[in-house]
Formats: structure tokens, sequence, C-alpha cells
């Protein structure tokens, strides 16, 4: 696993490169969405809050009160649809389940769900995990120390937790990020798998 922590840290500085990230990609949007989640879903999420965004529209503005992943994707899919442009890169949000999509453009905006094989924090303060999706392939996740900073300082100001047990094995961890390419290093070492620099991360039972 340091092996596997060193090799990420030319990654890691690919994400202190990216703007400022403070909304968390959460925006009002110009355009209708067709990929809304459903009612019964919403009203699986009612428990979170809501506030007026950028624009007017409703969004989840305390993403770190979900209970789940699943939940933290109904959330996530409300404020960023799939088909829409937004956000502060002003792109669209590719869902990843099971694999990347083949031909997934370096920069685009993801959110991957994946059940942790490994994970440890890094001297500087951020944090590395191998991800195994749900097809069986992996995703190495990166977090700067700078988004592990604001996500603990929303807690100290008395938010909900993001990470409660984030490297053990067998956890989920949901997070929004950055596709980097396929430039990540594998588990056991041989070859390279996709690396997302992560901008809000957490980790949950289910």
């Amino acid at each position: 696993m340091r092996s596997l922590i060193a090799r990420c840290v030319g990654a890691l500085l690919l994400t202190t490169l990216l703007p400022g990230c403070n909304e968390l990609g959460l925006s009002g949007h110009p355009a209708p969405s067709r990929q809304l989640p459903t009612t019964q879903q919403l009203e699986s999420i009612s428990y979170m809050s809501r506030a007026a965004g950028p624009q007017g529209r409703q969004v989840y503005d305390h993403l770190e009160q979900a209970k789940s992943c699943h939940d933290l994707e109904i959330a996530m899919r409300w404020n960023r649809p799939p088909d829409v442009k937004g956000g502060p890169f002003n792109g669209k949000v590719t869902y990843v389940a099971s694999s990347l999509p083949a031909g997934l453009a370096k920069s685009t905006e993801v959110f991957v769900t994946g059940v942790i094989q490994a994970g440890q924090s890094m001297r500087s303060g951020g944090s590395v995990w191998s991800l195994r999706l749900q097809d069986g392939s992996e995703v190495q996740a990166v977090e700067a120390p700078e988004y592990t900073a604001k996500q603990e300082e929303a807690q100290q100001a008395g938010g909900n937790a993001t990470m409660v047990h984030p490297y053990t094995a067998g956890r989920l961890l949901c997070t929004y990020g950055v596709y980097q390419g396929n430039i990540g290093m594998a588990l056991d070492q041989h070859g390279h798998v996709p690396l997302v620099s992560a901008l809000f991360a957490m980790d949950r039972r289910k």
C-alpha cells in the first residue's frame, strides 16, 4: 500500500491545479432535465435539507446528511442531472457504479461508488483509496489535503460526518470528482486503472 500511495503523489498534484469547488458541484441548471430522480426516490431522502440554489432552484445543500451512498447519489442526481451541464466546471456528471464508460474524456466530472479494497491517509493530509466497482473493475481515488480539510471544517462547525471509517475494507466510498485518465496504480501493482481526483468523498456502510 505504501508503494501505491507513493505513486499517487504525482496524480495528487493534479488536484491542486483544479479550480475551487465551493459548491461541491451543486448549482441550479438553466435547462430542464429528463433524467431526474423519481418522486419515490426523492421521498426516500426527504430527511435531507434543501435550499435555493444560485438560480432559485431548490437543491440539497448538506450532502453530508446522506445516510447511505445510495441516498447521496439521489441527491446528487437531483442537484446535477446527468443530462444537463452545470456546476463549477460547466459540464455534465457521469454516474459510475460499474466500469467507467469507454472513451470517457479526461477532466469529466464523475460520481463514483465503489467498495473500499484498501485506503490510507497520506503524510500530506490527503487520502488514497482503491475501489472495486460492481463489475469487479478497479478505480483509484485520491483526495487532496485541501478538500479533506474542507470536509473536516464543515464537521467541526456542526455538520454530519462524511468520513466514519474511511479506510475499512468492505465499506462503500462514494465520491464526486474529476476523472484524470487511466493513470492510477492498480492495487496489485500490475498495470494502471482509472484515477479520480476526489472533490467530495463519503464512506458509508451501504
